[in-house]
């Protein structure tokens, strides 16, 4: 699955997901079927979850002071870089 990771980016997990559920929703697969494309998409969910947490822990966040001011703290990847 990790090379997978990097071959897929975050909208065509997302998009390959949204079909695999369709397939599953629509009641026409057989049991294998149906297993292997449950399996699917709990790999592209976790593809997705696992884009989502690096995306996150890029952004800086936002932080009020104590008088009032907002200011931008440093995101965990960079206070690790530095």
């Amino acid at each position: 699955m990790q090379g997978e990771e990097t071959k897929l980016d975050f909208e065509k997990a997302m998009n390959e997901l949204e079909e695999t559920v369709s397939r599953l929703e629509a009641g026409e697969l057989g049991l294998e079927e149906s297993l292997a494309a449950f399996e699917r998409g709990m790999s592209l969910v976790r593809i997705c979850r696992k884009k989502l947490d690096e995306a996150e822990t890029k952004i800086a966040k936002l932080v009020e002071t104590k008088s009032g001011e907002l200011v931008t703290e440093p995101s965990s990847l960079e206070e690790d870089a530095g």
